[in-house]
C-alpha cells in the first residue's frame, strides 16, 4: 500500500493479495517463522488476519482520500471493458467508507486494483480478476451531486 498521493501517473493505494504474501513470505524467513521463501508465502496466504488488517488499512486511507475529495459521499462511476465481455456501464452511488465505494463499483470477486487520482480530483481505479486478469478494466469516478427522491 502506498500513502495518498494526488497524481494520475502513480496510484496513490494498490491492493495485491499476492504482493502482501510475498511481503510476509520475506518476514517470516528474517523472523525464522518459516524455513524459506516458498514456505513462507504459503503461510502468508493462509493467513486470514494478515489479508484482514491490510484490507481495514487500505479502505481507511481509502475513505480519508474520499472524505477528502467529496465530503459529500455521493459519486457517479463509470466503467469501461467490465469482466469477460468487456462491457461499459455507469452507477450513481453514495458511500461514506472506502469499503462501502469498492463495494459499489468492484465485482463481487477476488481483485487486484490500483487506485489513481487525477489533478482534478477525479478516481482512476485498474481493476484486475480473473475475467480481466490484464487490467484492461478501469473504473472513472467523479464526485456528485446528491439525488432526488420525487
Amino acid at each position: 500500500m502506498n500513502g495518498h498521493q494526488l497524481t494520475d501517473s502513480e496510484p496513490c493505494l494498490v491492493w495485491d493479495t499476492g504482493a502482501l504474501a510475498q511481503q510476509q513470505a520475506h518476514l517470516l524467513v528474517e523472523i525464522g517463522a518459516a524455513a524459506d521463501v516458498d514456505q513462507g508465502f504459503a503461510k502468508g496466504c493462509e493467513d486470514p488476519d494478515l489479508i484482514a488488517y491490510e484490507w481495514a488499512a487500505l479502505t481507511e486511507q481509502l475513505t480519508v482520500l474520499l472524505n477528502t475529495l467529496n465530503p459529500s459521499g455521493y459519486w457517479h462511476a463509470e466503467v469501461t471493458h467490465f469482466g469477460w465481455r468487456s462491457r461499459n456501464g455507469f452507477k450513481d452511488f453514495e458511500a461514506d467508507t472506502g469499503a462501502r465505494f469498492l463495494a459499489n463499483i468492484l465485482p463481487a470477486t477476488d481483485c487486484t486494483f490500483k487506485v489513481f487520482v487525477t489533478e482534478d480530483g477525479t478516481v482512476r481505479l485498474q481493476n484486475f480478476h480473473h475475467d480481466a486478469p490484464t487490467g484492461n478494466e478501469w473504473y472513472t469516478v467523479k464526485p456528485a451531486q446528491p439525488w432526488l427522491d420525487l
